[in-house]
């Protein structure tokens, strides 16, 4: 079995483990698979999955919508959403200048 289908084994099974709500042993025993392969492939795919702290694009539908953009100095700023191209540019300038 190469590397990669060793890892869409084991993805397979974790999902299905987690959508189960099964314990992990026990899951393990009614599929015959290592209870200690399982626990290393979890933890080694969890870390290939951290989470980046990238911005993304949002397309939102509803153009009544708000967003809230809440600074760490305690300011909240509700924008809607129409305005957001226009606003946003203005308030990451001004916190700049402010830093």
């Amino acid at each position: 079995m190469t590397s990669g289908q060793k890892k869409d084994f084991w993805q397979h099974h974790i999902q299905a483990w987690s959508i189960s709500k099964l314990p992990q042993k026990v899951y393990c025993q009614q599929n015959t698979i290592s209870f200690a392969s399982f626990g290393y492939w979890r933890t080694r795919l969890n870390r290939l999955q951290k989470p980046t702290k990238k911005l993304v694009p949002v397309t939102l539908t509803r153009p009544s919508a708000v967003v809230v953009i809440t600074l760490t100095m305690g300011i909240r700023i509700d924008v809607p959403v129409h305005a957001l191209n226009e606003v946003l540019p203005v308030i990451v300038q001004t916190c700049h200048e402010a830093a």
